[in-house]
């Protein structure tokens, strides 16, 4: 034997030897595994199935109350939950109907979660005695969980009518560690309408869905497609009181993918079988639940020509999505690819199931599969415009994510030594999902721009405890509902309900920009501003302000920042105090990240 046969042999012989003890070490485990079950009290598979499920809401429950832990911020997250906050503030006060400052006619405010928090937190602070900001503080830290358990409740029902017990608990589980179902379905202080819409949302689909199978009969004659139809009706209603016409045109769009997917699978399917077209087309249409469906888009034309006046702004704001091609300066209006794709990114470890289910639903064709397929398929496109979109398609990637868990579970049967190291490995993947969830779930508040942060907060009460009720305060829209509520205040623009438009954010840029403070006070003076407002966020956001109002190439000088002479840098690096009719009334301690500036005198003869 030469010398390089022998360090073969002894190369082959280690590996059979290392081989041996892993496979050794791995039945010893299973050896002490069964030996735990069978030491263990025996409970029924319901029991299990119960205890699984509560487990897993436990779960999904914590990671969506887990940022409360961290101290640095106020536990309301982004920006419109404050608007929210605020409109539930009001009604608690009886101080409704609410409508939006610049609306010429009657504008009943979408309102999303501030009604039914209103009403929970009167409800709380009669039961328990407590004053009423309590009650809607803790109204909005929790309502928000419990909403996405019932979501996680309806995911797993919906998953395991469909397919089995074990989907419907992978698919519960990809909902409660998902990052956009996380932050979006239910995260607490996270009371804007997504958590309510994503429900809704995701109720009406599956009425759909489910209602094929639907048999109610008043004596012969079967009304189960109307009930269904009704109901997805019902549930498009309550889309439209919290968010517009943009949560049933969302449900539509599902729909109206699944229909016509459906519909071309049916008749290609006969192409062999069936030699009329039209028998085909019949056949095909038969198959699908088509008379619920008509009845939908049926009233749905009648609705809309019943609210012919709103039609053409919502001709007009679809044309803006569309015409913007995803490119915008309002960041949800982004869309996905304009962003970089990092909203996939949100997805993590769960995108290789969800592409491990996509790849099942097109192999096996299964009804449910190409159903949640179409769901997810059709949002990402339209997500291609606006980038909030893709955050309604999270039901349909968990109940994805479930299908291709299961997948990999048994993939390669249960004997043999491979099998067991897949397992292993879908084990280990499962980990890496439960801590990195954690981790992110964890700092869901920690960047400044999604929760109001402690120097922020400072300034924010000196506004409310400081300045006349009657003061008005300037600065970028991005803070106004945070002006709004926290410091009870009225901001010069805001993300909706006082408004905003190129023209005052130009002029805003403006005294950002202004090197002469004479010309600060004119713009606030225009707008009627008492104060304005600076913040180490602005340096940041730089890009954005100055981009305003031409896009994308920023304006005035082809600023890409602000000039060290600007008002905004001298005044939060300390080198302006006072003078030209302003004065610093506030800087928050110890950097200086928030700086109010007064305005003491016009300077308008």
């Amino acid at each position: 034997m030469t010398l390089l046969g022998l360090k073969v042999r002894i190369s082959t012989m280690s590996y059979e030897a290392e081989r041996l003890t892993l496979r050794l070490w791995l039945d010893r485990a299973a050896s002490y595994w069964e030996a735990f079950q069978a030491r263990l009290p025996s409970l029924s598979r319901r029991w299990l199935i119960l205890l699984a499920v509560g487990g897993l809401a436990a779960y999904a429950f914590f990671l969506r109350c887990v940022h409360l832990l961290s101290q640095n911020h106020y536990y309301l997250i982004r920006f419109d939950s404050y608007f929210f906050h605020w409109v539930a503030g009001k009604v608690m006060a009886g101080e409704t109907p609410l409508s939006a400052p610049w609306a010429k006619d009657t504008y009943i405010l979408h309102s999303g979660l501030a009604y039914p928090l209103a009403y929970i937190a009167k409800a709380i602070s009669s039961v328990f005695n407590m004053p009423s900001a309590d009650a809607l503080d803790l109204a909005s830290k929790f309502l928000p969980p419990l909403l996405g358990i019932i979501s996680m409740l309806v995911i797993y029902l919906a998953a395991a009518k469909i397919y089995n017990r074990r989907v419907g608990l992978l698919s519960s589980f990809a909902w409660g560690a998902v990052l956009h179902a996380v932050m979006h379905g239910g995260a607490a202080g996270h009371i804007d309408r997504d958590v309510l819409s994503i429900l809704l949302l995701m109720i009406g689909a599956l009425l759909f869905y489910f209602s094929r199978g639907w048999q109610f009969r008043i004596g012969k004659r079967d009304i189960g497609w109307l009930l269904a139809g009704l109901g997805v009706l019902g549930v498009e209603g309550l889309l439209y009181l919290e968010w517009g016409f943009i949560g049933p045109a969302l449900l539509l769009i599902v729909l109206a993918v699944y229909f016509v997917v459906r519909f071309l699978l049916g008749y290609t399917d006969r192409l062999q079988t069936e030699p009329s077209p039209v028998r085909r087309l019949t056949a095909a249409i038969s198959e699908f639940n088509w008379r619920t469906f008509a009845l939908i888009i049926g009233i749905n034309i009648v609705v809309a020509a019943g609210l012919h006046s709103q039609a053409a702004s919502w001709y007009d704001l679809t044309m803006d999505i569309f015409r913007s091609g995803g490119r915008s300066n309002i960041d949800e209006m982004q869309g996905v690819w304009a962003r970089g794709f990092a909203d996939f990114i949100n997805y993590h470890f769960f995108l290789i199931p969800m592409a491990v289910g996509l790849y099942v639903a097109w192999k096996r064709r299964d009804e449910g599969s190409i159903f949640f397929s179409c769901w997810f398929l059709c949002l990402v496109a339209a997500s291609m415009y606006s980038s909030r979109i893709l955050i309604h398609a999270a039901p349909a990637a968990c109940l994805l994510s479930g299908v291709g868990l299961a997948f990999l579970w048994d993939w390669g049967g249960w004997s043999g030594f491979k099998p067991l190291l897949k397992r292993f490995a879908v084990v280990t993947v499962l980990g890496l999902m439960i801590i990195f969830s954690f981790v992110i779930s964890y700092n869901l508040g920690s960047s400044p721009r999604m929760a109001v942060h402690e120097d922020w907060q400072d300034a924010l009460t000196y506004l409310r405890d400081k300045t006349p009720e009657d003061a008005v305060i300037m600065t970028w829209w991005d803070y106004g509902y945070w002006i709004l509520d926290l410091a009870q205040r009225r901001p010069v623009v805001d993300n909706g309900y006082y408004g905003w438009d190129s023209k005052r954010l130009y002029y805003i840029k403006k005294a950002y920009l202004s090197t002469e403070n004479s010309e600060a006070v004119q713009m606030m003076e225009k707008y009627g501003a008492d104060y304005l407002i600076f913040s180490e966020l602005d340096l940041d956001a730089a890009p954005t302000i100055l981009a305003w109002p031409s896009r994308p190439q920023p304006t005035d000088g082809e600023y890409e920042e602000f000039p060290e002479d600007s008002l905004v840098v001298r005044s939060l690096n300390g080198e302006f105090e006072s003078g030209g009719g302003l004065e610093v009334l506030y800087r928050s301690a110890p950097n200086s990240e928030v700086v109010i500036l007064k305005l003491t005198q016009s300077e308008q003869p």
